[in-house]
């Protein structure tokens, strides 16, 4: 089982040249595991994520993880106490599922306040024109700092304590520090109060009524943070789902979404993190996702998506891993970064001047 891999016993492996070993003493090599293990596994500041991405996953700062059907915009997560920054999602079709297709961002701070549209194809738009900007560039909107490394468009609401990182399609997390108060954020990333049993139990609401809704659940939590522009919203649907038939009685497809995805946990790069967040549970999204989504499938394909949403979590919780290696290690689930880029702005907001300029 890949996830019972021993990533120190592989760095050992690693010491055989064809047949001929290199000895070492046993104190030395008691160091140099030790140097290994820690190498591998040095953390940085670590701070809470919310994770959404796909058709679409949700995994809440406090670690509840859910799926979301239904084509409307959603509270993903808001300041509860103050409203100093409320974020929200849109959520359209997406192939055969639906998925995150745009932002928008709302930031208040020393009696300033300024909102932010983000399109796919990482488009900017601020108080109705469109925001050029290029790829290395930091920049500023009002009180929101921006930066482009030409996979990763970071937003950070500087005042609040909140940083944002789309990769331009389908994949977004938020990033809360340890200013953000325990049990003071609301909408469909949870109320951050290290209880991830509790997320219906949320300080503000914004006046759904389910009753009859004929929801329940998780399904009844989504609803009331719908946002209900002219009554367009579809409730959200539960998909049946099976981890042996993922795409269900289309037998080569269901090989192909394993074989896909087993690049997730054949991943040694990915594999660092598995001990702080399961990788198995992106694994069995990546299978669901790759029945659904049939977007991009070659520009941006779903094991490749699925990899960059684990490793920005893994490094928002203080994880190092190194994106240019994980990227390398997924052989054939990630396509060079130039046609993934040209692929996201390909489909993304139809504006003048698309996308960051090169």
């Amino acid at each position: 089982d890949r996830l019972n891999y021993n990533p120190v016993k592989q760095w050992y492996q690693r010491r055989v040249r064809g047949s001929k070993v290199i000895l070492v003493s046993s104190v030395r090599m008691r160091v140099l595991v030790l140097i290994a293990v820690l190498a591998a596994f040095t953390t940085v500041t670590s701070n809470k994520a919310c994770n959404i991405f796909g058709d679409p996953h949700i995994m809440t700062f406090d670690g509840l993880k859910y799926k979301l059907e239904g084509v409307c915009t959603y509270v993903l997560a808001m300041d509860c106490d103050k409203m100093s920054w409320v974020i929200y999602g849109r959520f359209s079709q997406c192939g055969r599922g639906t998925c995150l297709e745009d932002i928008s961002v709302f930031s208040a701070s020393s009696g300033a306040r300024d909102a932010v549209y983000i399109g796919r194809g990482w488009v900017i738009n601020h108080e109705g024109s469109k925001i050029p900007y290029r790829q290395g560039q930091d920049f500023q909107i009002g009180n929101i700092g921006f930066s482009f490394d030409g996979v990763y468009l970071t937003i950070n609401l500087e005042t609040s304590g909140v940083t944002l990182t789309y990769d331009g399609f389908a994949g977004l997390q938020i990033s809360i520090d340890q200013s953000v108060q325990e049990g003071q954020t609301c909408g469909l990333c949870g109320n951050n109060d290290n209880d991830s049993e509790n997320e219906d139990q949320q300080r503000r609401n914004i006046g759904n009524d389910v009753q009859g809704s004929n929801l329940d659940g998780l399904e009844a939590f989504a609803f009331q943070w719908k946002v209900d522009r002219g009554d367009y919203c579809d409730h959200p649907i539960s998909k049946e789902y099976s981890r042996l038939l993922p795409c269900g009685n289309d037998y080569r497809l269901n090989e192909r979404a394993k074989i896909a995805c087993q690049e997730l946990v054949d991943n040694q790069e990915l594999f660092k993190c598995h001990s702080t967040l399961n990788l198995n549970t992106f694994y069995e999204a990546c299978l669901a996702d790759f029945c659904n989504i049939n977007v991009l499938t070659e520009e941006y394909p779903v094991a490749c998506a699925t990899a960059s949403a684990y490793s920005k979590q893994c490094q928002i919780l203080g994880v190092r891993l190194r994106d240019d290696i994980w990227r390398r290690e997924m052989k054939e689930g990630c396509p060079d970064i130039a046609a993934t880029q040209q692929g996201i702005i390909g489909i993304g907001v139809e504006q003048p001047g698309d996308g960051p300029l090169a």
